[in-house]
């Protein structure tokens, strides 16, 4: 995720072009030409090996040793064979950023039998230069005056950042977005993503105060998986980030592996979008609506849209769609629906949607759209306009522009039709407002928007405490797990499954095991009752063995088994059938457990599985022996606390059958909920741990009992999210009153105590800490203080229980958020006023100096206003050093943790 040198590509002082020349098809030529038609104001160079003297008016050299000046950028379009030269003169030169819009690296073969894109890789390692690309289109800046790519067209400026994957679709992109008078902040293709990689680049645009918005179009994650899905949840925090991500597969992808558990790989990226807080679109179409909205939408007050149009057949288009999407229809109040009835003829329908009649003009649009604006229950409005003599497209839509301009709320517009439909379109975009050619096209794009809501909404929810805690028994799971590891297992049996549920409080079924028919009797004689027969083999002892088989399942099972003569009768076709598929060696003997009928119980499936890309992943849906389970899955990246869980819970096809069956259905969604948190704090726990099925887990009024059960081991997984970190938990005692408390990482769970040691702080401290006077925080700003991600910024709480032993409370807080390339991390820290003196401030400060040491950052720095004399005087006595920025009008405060290895280090630490 380094963000190293990037500054070089979006805003570079000077550019040389390798390659060019004044060839119709020299791509060199065309970027050239493309820098100058921009405007680009630094110097350029032009650089071709056959000498010429100018190219496009340029100067051109002959190579690197010839040019008057090192550029800042470096764009070569060369032959591939010269690539890896060119960069090992440019790295030798102290030039820091290229460009490759060279294709075909990949399929090149070198001398060394290597292709020539690690060619390229390994010319740049030794220099530190960044390369963007190979088979890129290079990179188009409106704010720096800079077309620096083979695109047909310029773009105009705008707030929505590109960054894309495929060059060809990124010029067909620009040409829409031109022919909509739509604008780009910043407009690149990574290609084959050497270095510089879509992580590091959506970085660099979640900090840019021009770029409002993200736009990702991608065919697969290339690199690591947690480095992008980091990336994504941080800018998507403040950013809307939207995805277009192809969900073709071809036979020769070696990418794709198929994941046990689930249909299709394409599920694995939904879940990991939606966890990240992006919204994903299906199709390029999607895409160009989408941006045609968020392009030109005011900031989301709400879901509820209201509708309006001159006919009720287009309202209805929209409507259906709008539902079947789960976007939510707005109630009009009363008073609006009145002022409506006034407004319109008495065939008209006064409710949402809006039907204005076929007569209806352009000023009962206008007024109409102002009287829905004005109504508190809608946030927001679409107006659809079908063309008539009486409600001219151009004129209804200058009505609609002037009302939609003195509305905080969104207005988006559809105009039906091409012919008199145009040139009202054009009015739109003109005026800034989005509009599209059709009610469904205008659904679709406002419910990008209603996803985006929700998703923020369902990463800043606060989870509720979850009373499971560590102990013992979980380090018994673990070493279960590490033995049958290091024994060069793969897989549990069957008892040993049921030992690791059982460790962690989940309850499994009564079972015993038997080597033969005669061992099954006799435990079925001991049981009493209805009972069943598992055979156990090579098979089923693997989570969702019958994904890749396609074994019937209920093949392997006895159920039903009343008097000893069925239980030996049914066992020994049980064993002939069993028998005729698997050799000796590949049979483990039988489970037998009680049946449990007449509960009216809900057969769950639910466990966990790993991912090629994105690693560990939870798994919820319908369960049981003779249903398809692959028809209903979702799909969770852990780890997962009660409030994603829930959401897990609550967007299934179970919780459906739950609300409609159960007389308890907040008790059993709570049980559910539970359940998912503990196999996500299984997969924390215990990382080599490759997958867990449980099938079927009951649900019925006694609660929850596992009755069928696998689990597979393997090298320790990696979670696409970093878990919470444990392991940094200390116990301290304080230093004037002894008070025992806790001193650990910050969890989402906090925000309730968060927002308590907050209002518990003078005004003082407050105007001390955010250098001005502020008011209570937000939901959102505390969810962004409380939920945070382990992998960018660190805050450490000291927390006690409450002196009248009511839970806990937060005494003193610690944050340290750390740039992208880990080079320096800036610290900010609050101790409550009424305990000031109990060395909470020396107690923190060296936790988040300890902390930032260990995971290699250079430089530890914070600021303070020159009043605050406390904290200077904590500063000093932790060996900082202390300077006064007279710009700023504050204190300064760094540490020197690491000492810096490489030149770009250094100069980042002297900025």
């Amino acid at each position: 995720m380094s963000t190293r040198y990037l500054k070089r590509f979006f805003k570079p002082r000077s550019i040389a072009v390798f390659g060019a020349s004044e060839r119709e098809d020299s791509m060199g030529g065309i970027v050239l030409r493309n820098l100058i038609d921009s405007g680009f104001d630094g110097p350029l160079m032009a650089v071709n090996s056959k000498g010429y003297e100018q190219v496009n008016g340029i100067s051109c050299y002959s190579g690197v040793a010839d040019l008057p000046e090192m550029p800042d950028l470096a764009i070569i379009c060369s032959p591939p064979e010269a690539v890896a030269g060119i960069i090992r003169k440019l790295g030798a030169n102290m030039v820091k950023a290229a460009m490759i819009l060279t294709g075909g690296l990949s399929l090149h073969q070198s001398s060394h039998a290597r292709t020539l894109r690690d060619e390229v890789r390994e010319a740049a390692k030794p220099y530190g230069i960044r390369i963007l690309g190979p088979d890129c289109m290079g990179m188009l800046v409106p704010g720096s005056k800079m077309n620096a790519s083979y695109s047909h067209l310029n773009i105009l400026k705008g707030k929505v950042a590109y960054v894309g994957q495929s060059g060809l679709l990124g010029t067909a992109m620009i040409d829409w977005a031109n022919g909509q008078e739509i604008g780009f902040s910043h407009f690149l293709t990574i290609g084959d993503g050497v270095d510089v990689d879509l992580p590091s680049v959506i970085d660099y645009l979640a900090r840019d105060p021009w770029t409002h918005a993200i736009l990702l179009q991608m065919d697969r994650v290339i690199g690591d998986a947690r480095n992008f899905v980091s990336a994504i949840r941080s800018a998507s925090r403040n950013k809307l980030v939207l995805v277009l991500k192809s969900n073709l597969v071809l036979p020769t992808d070696t990418h794709q592996i198929r994941v046990p558990g689930i249909p299709e790989s394409d599920v694995v990226y939904d879940a990991a979008l939606r966890r990240a807080g992006a919204v994903r679109v299906e199709t390029a179409d999607e895409l160009f609506n989408a941006l045609e909205t968020l392009s030109r939408m005011k900031p989301m007050r709400g879901e509820r849209l209201a509708l309006v149009c001159n006919g009720m057949g287009p309202n209805a288009l929209a409507t259906g769609r709008l539902l079947k999407s789960g976007g939510q229809l707005a109630t009009l109040t009363e008073e609006t629906e009145q002022k409506l009835i006034e407004l319109l003829p008495p065939e008209a329908r006064s409710s949402n949607p809006v039907d204005l009649n076929a007569d209806a003009t352009p000023e009962r649009f206008a007024e109409a759209t102002r009287l829905l604006t004005k109504d508190p229950n809608v946030d927001a409005v679409l107006v659809i306009h079908a063309p008539t003599r009486l409600a001219d497209s151009v004129k209804t839509a200058e009505e609609v522009i002037s009302i939609a301009r003195k509305t905080p709320r969104n207005v988006l517009t559809c105009w039906m039709g091409r012919y008199s439909a145009i040139a009202a379109r054009n009015a739109c975009n003109a005026a800034g407002i989005a509009t599209f050619l059709t009610p469904e096209e205008a659904i679709n794009a406002f419910m990008h928007m209603v996803d985006y809501h929700r998703n923020q909404r369902v990463m800043r929810q606060t989870p509720a405490p979850f009373v499971g805690q560590p102990g013992p028994g979980r380090e018994q799971a673990a070493e279960l797990v590490s033995s049958a590891f290091d024994a060069g297992r793969d897989c549990l049996t069957h008892g040993e499954a049921s030992t690791l549920l059982n460790l962690y409080e989940i309850p499994t079924s009564n079972t015993r095991y038997a080597e033969d028919i005669q061992g099954v009797v006799d435990c079925a004689r001991q049981m009493g009752g209805s009972v069943a027969v598992k055979a156990l083999h090579r098979t089923n002892l693997y989570p969702f063995s019958y994904d890749e088989s396609g074994h019937q399942r209920w093949h392997d099972l006895a159920l039903d088994l009343y008097s000893i003569s069925e239980v030996r009768h049914a066992t020994t076709k049980l064993a002939y059938r069993i028998g005729e598929m698997y050799s000796g060696e590949e049979l483990f003997g039988y489970a037998v457990q009680q049946m449990k009928r007449g509960f009216q119980s809900m057969q769950i499936n639910v466990g966990f599985t790993r991912d090629p890309v994105f690693g560990p992943l939870m798994i919820f849906g319908v369960g049981g022996y003779t249903v398809d389970v692959l028809a209903d899955r979702n799909v969770m990246l852990p780890p997962l606390n009660l409030a994603l869980a829930e959401e897990m819970v609550r967007s299934s096809r179970i919780y459906r059958i739950i609300s409609e069956n159960s007389y308890q259905v907040e008790r059993d969604v709570e049980h559910l909920s539970e359940l998912l948190v503990r196999l996500s704090e299984m997969l924390v726990d215990i990382p080599q741990l490759k997958a867990l099925e449980i099938n079927p887990m009951l649900l019925n009024k006694r609660g929850l009992l596992a009755v069928d059960y696998a689990v597979s081991v393997d090298e320790p997984g990696r979670l696409a999210i970093s878990p919470y970190p444990e392991h940094l938990t200390e116990q301290i005692t304080l230093k004037r009153s002894g008070r025992p408390a806790v001193l650990r990482a910050v969890r989402g769970e906090d925000e309730p105590a968060h927002l308590e040691f907050y209002n518990k702080l003078s005004p003082e401290s407050i105007r001390l800490r955010y250098f001005y006077s502020r008011g209570i925080p937000t939901h959102d700003e505390l969810a962004n203080w409380t939920q945070i991600d382990y992998d960018r910024e660190m805050a450490f709480i000291v927390s006690a229980p409450r002196l009248d032993g009511q839970g806990y409370e937060t005494l003193g807080v610690v944050r340290a958020v750390t740039d992208a390339d880990n080079v320096r991390a800036e610290f900010s820290v609050v101790i409550r006023d009424d305990l000031q003196g109990e060395g909470l401030g020396i107690i923190l400060m060296n936790k988040a100096i300890d902390y930032c040491r260990a995971r290699g950052t250079l430089e530890l720095s914070g600021s303070t206003l020159a009043t605050n004399k406390g904290m200077q005087a904590l500063a000093r006595k932790l060996g900082f050093s202390i300077s006064y920025n007279a710009e700023e009008e504050v204190v300064e405060m760094k540490m020197l943790l690491n000492e810096p290895t490489e030149d770009w280090q250094i100069y980042r630490l002297q900025q």
